[in-house]
């Protein structure tokens, strides 16, 4: 039996989402909402960017969305491409979920899904 290996994904939105849009896209395939940090604003006299809100979802077999609602702040000078909101995807026991998640993302807000930047060698083999 051959696996295929599912890997850490991320995507760059070109519009932002309604927080509640996603989470009802989410829980429709059996996410749910287990973490929120609201938008952080910037601040001081060492002008850190304002960081968006953060959204984590995931379901019963550990596979796990994160969107981040706005755009964030190219800190380390990596060159992030132009984008309104991002996301992420991880995958859990269960491949279901995961291509499942895959495809209702790129479908309802046109994302292109691309090897997440921090883990393009690192995969999760499934059978």
């Amino acid at each position: 039996m051959t696996q295929k290996i599912l890997r850490d994904l991320e995507a760059f939105c070109t519009t932002r989402p309604a927080p509640e849009e996603v989470t009802q896209g989410l829980q429709a395939l059996g996410f749910e909402l287990t973490f929120h940090l609201d938008m952080i604003p910037s601040s001081g006299p060492t002008q850190i960017p304002a960081l968006p809100a953060q959204y984590h979802y995931s379901d019963g077999s550990g596979t796990e969305v994160i969107y981040l609602a706005g755009c964030d702040p190219d800190l380390d000078g990596i060159g992030l491409p132009a984008h309104a909101s991002r996301f992420w995807l991880f995958p859990g026991a269960g491949p279901d979920a995961y291509h499942r998640a895959v495809s209702l993302l790129a479908l309802r807000w046109r994302l292109r899904w691309r090897p997440a930047e921090a883990t393009h060698s690192v995969g999760h083999e499934v059978a």
